[in-house]
């Protein structure tokens, strides 16, 4: 196979970017295919899991307070070893400890293949796993110390893909 060519280059934009999570959109997964618009833009409109489309009855809605979660993908590129992939890091803040979380927190745990898209502070909707699967890697709850600390949780979803995020279609999460 032929190593690809770079097509195009990248213009400077205008200072109206915002960062940050705004929401996080879950369902259980494994991903059996996913479907993008015609040629190469990295955007995916239909999610397949148990021989359906994803509908956004799927997905459960997980709120995260300003300012305090991320998405973080790093490229591995290794010229030695002729290889490439992608680590997807999604870091949620819930504040609050409450049993009901607790036992969501759970569950997300103990899922190994969660299909899992984060909405940022553009209004753009982002994939995490979404090739070989999303699970839980990391995660701490937290009391805090202080009367003005944290008391909460503070979790991480990861994936490891051969491709870097997809923007997912808006309408896969929200009707």
């Amino acid at each position: 196979m032929a190593c690809s060519n770079i097509s195009a280059g990248i213009a400077l934009d205008c200072n109206e970017s915002n960062g940050g999570i705004e929401k996080i959109y879950i369902a259980n997964g494994p991903v059996e295919s996913i479907s993008t618009v015609t040629g190469n833009t990295g955007i995916v409109d239909e999610i397949v899991v148990g021989g359906s489309p994803l509908t956004p009855a799927d997905f459960y809605e997980f709120e995260v307070p300003r300012q305090t979660s991320s998405l973080t993908e790093t490229h591995n590129v290794s010229q030695t070893n002729g290889t490439l992939f992608y680590d997807q890091a999604l870091t949620m803040v819930f504040n609050k400890m409450e049993a009901d979380k607790r036992n969501q927190l759970l569950l997300m745990a103990q899922a190994t293949n969660m299909v899992v898209i984060a909405k940022d502070n553009n209004g753009i909707y982002w994939s995490i796993g979404l090739e070989r699967g999303a699970y839980m890697t990391a995660g701490s709850s937290v009391s805090g110390t202080a009367y003005g600390d944290r008391n909460g949780y503070e979790i991480t979803i990861s994936g490891a893909e051969l491709n870097p995020v997809y923007e997912v279609t808006s309408s896969i999460v929200v009707a």
